[in-house]
C-alpha cells in the first residue's frame, strides 16, 4: 500500500488492485487492507498489536479501480490505540470500520476448547471455488492469497438441535511470515469474509448458485486473541444461531492445529431470494 499523510493529520493509503468476482472487489480484500492500513498508523507504538475491528460494508466496490483508506488517530492511551478507517472510491464510500490495538499484558486466561475430530487438512482435496477469480474478457483473473479445504458435511454432522454450521481448513498461499504479527492479522481478517454465510444458506439446502438468491455481506467484526501462524493451517469453525427478515448471523472461532482459540468473527449478511437482482 501507498501512503499519504495530510496536513489535518489524516493518513491515506491507496490499497493495492485486487480483482475479484463478476469485477467487483471481495468484502475480505477492503478488510485485510483497512486492517494494515490501520496497523501502519500505529507503528510509534511497538508491541501494540491488533485486538479487534468492527466493520460496515457500505456499497459494492469496482476491482478496477484503486481504494483509498483514510485512517483517523481516534485516541492513544497507555495500553490501547483506536483507529477509524473509511474505504472509498472516488466519492463512493465502501466500508466503514472501527479498529483496537492493545498492549497485551498478563491476566485472566480461559477459552472456549475445539470440540470434535476433524480429518487432516493434508487428507481433503483443494477447493478454492470462492477464491479464484477465471480469467475472462472482464477480469483479468485472480488467485487468492488463501487456501481452503473443506470438511464434507457427513464428516462434520452437526448434533440434534444445533444450528447450522461448516467447518474449513485455511492457510495462506504464500508465506505470510510467522514472526510478522502484522501481517498475520491482516491475512487471517482477510480470510476470514470467506464461507461464512454458506453456513446459513447451506442450513436451508440451498447454494450460492441458487437461482435468485441474492447475498451481501452487511458487517464483520474480528476478535484476535493469540498470534497464530496462516502459513500452517487452521481450522475455521461457524455455526449461524439465528436467520430471519432477509438478514443472518453467523459466528466463527479459528483454531490452530494444537486447539489454541486464535480469533472470534462474527458477521451479519443479506440473504434475499428473489428472481430479480437484490440490492441493498
Amino acid at each position: 500500500m501507498v501512503r499519504v499523510d495530510r496536513a489535518d493529520g489524516e493518513s491515506r493509503f491507496v490499497g493495492n488492485l485486487v480483482s475479484g468476482p463478476f469485477g467487483r472487489i471481495f468484502g475480505g480484500q477492503l478488510i485485510g487492507q483497512a486492517v494494515t492500513a490501520a496497523t501502519a498508523t500505529t507503528a510509534s507504538y511497538s508491541g501494540r498489536q491488533a485486538h479487534s475491528i468492527h466493520a460496515y460494508f457500505l456499497r459494492k466496490g469496482d476491482a478496477a479501480i484503486p481504494v483509498t483508506y483514510a485512517v483517523d488517530s481516534v485516541r492513544d492511551g497507555r495500553s490501547f490505540s483506536v483507529r477509524s478507517v473509511r474505504a472509498f472510491q472516488h466519492d463512493r464510500l465502501l466500508l466503514t470500520a472501527t479498529m483496537s490495538f492493545h498492549d497485551a499484558r498478563d491476566g485472566l486466561t480461559h477459552q472456549a476448547d475445539r470440540a470434535g475430530d476433524y480429518p487432516d487438512p493434508d487428507s481433503l482435496p483443494p477447493d478454492n471455488r470462492l477464491l479464484d477469480v477465471p480469467t475472462n474478457s472482464q477480469n483479468p483473473g485472480h488467485r487468492s492469497a488463501v487456501e481452503l479445504r473443506r470438511i464434507p458435511a457427513k464428516l462434520y454432522p452437526p448434533a440434534a438441535g444445533s444450528p447450522p454450521g461448516q467447518a474449513v481448513w485455511i492457510r495462506s498461499r504464500t508465506p505470510a511470515g510467522a514472526h510478522c504479527r502484522a501481517l498475520e492479522s491482516a491475512v487471517l481478517a482477510l480470510s476470514t469474509d470467506f464461507t461464512v454465510l454458506e453456513s446459513i444458506v447451506y442450513g436451508h439446502g440451498l447454494t450460492f448458485a441458487t437461482p435468485g438468491l441474492s447475498i451481501a455481506s452487511l458487517d464483520h467484526a474480528v476478535w484476535w486473541h493469540a498470534p497464530g501462524n496462516m502459513d500452517d493451517w487452521l481450522l475455521y469453525i461457524q455455526s449461524s444461531p439465528w436467520a430471519g427478515g432477509e438478514r443472518g448471523l453467523v459466528t466463527g472461532k479459528i483454531y490452530d492445529r494444537g486447539g489454541r482459540l486464535l480469533a472470534s468473527v462474527a458477521q451479519e449478511g443479506l440473504i434475499r431470494l428473489s428472481t430479480m437482482q437484490a440490492t441493498k
